[in-house]
């Protein structure tokens, strides 16, 4: 019996979908207990919530076969929000019908939102592809995620001068709103 026909494959589906809901269900009652000021219960929230991801990655690499790359990643995640956005305007159309306006424009802007992150991985995985991530065709202002520096170029540099950490700590520089 082929493995991905089996009912042990769409068992691991489910527990791997359950996780990353408790996963993500765990990290907003932390949040709420934080909020409460219940900083033990947040921290039992938050323990339960990186356990559940823990079980969710292990999971997904017996489905996948092995870790997916994060070119991967960034393809699976452009296509789910993609289809939610189709999803999100749906709900919005019938919430129109229904007459609930305002629920209709929470569904809608949803779908933007889901629209936007499409857009933002698309962008990464052609960067990716065409080598352009670190370098760009223009000369451009790079700043540091580790110490904030600031440097003009082509390409990030292999390393910070100031702090040392390496060229992935690189992003393209956006003044601080």
């Amino acid at each position: 019996m082929d493995f991905q026909s089996s009912r042990t494959y769409a068992n691991l589906q489910i527990a791997y979908e359950d996780a990353l809901r408790a996963n993500a269900k765990y990290g907003l009652f932390s949040k709420k207990a934080n909020q409460d000021v219940l900083m033990e219960i947040s921290f039992i929230f938050n323990t339960a919530s990186r356990n559940e991801q823990f079980v969710a990655e292990r999971l997904r690499n017996i489905l996948n076969g092995g870790t997916p790359t994060t070119l991967q990643n960034l393809g699976e995640s452009s296509n789910y929000e993609l289809e939610e956005s189709s999803l999100y305007r749906d709900f919005a159309r019938i919430a129109n019908e229904e007459g609930y306006t305002d629920i209709a424009s929470l569904f809608s802007g949803i779908a933007n939102i889901k629209l936007n992150h499409n857009y933002t991985f698309q962008t990464l995985i052609t960067e990716i592809q065409n080598n352009e991530l670190f370098c760009k065709p223009n000369e451009t202002l790079w700043v540091c995620l580790g110490c904030g520096n600031i440097l003009s170029g082509l390409c990030a540099p292999d390393i910070c001068p100031i702090c040392g950490y390496p060229q992935g700590y690189y992003e393209l520089y956006r003044p601080l709103r």
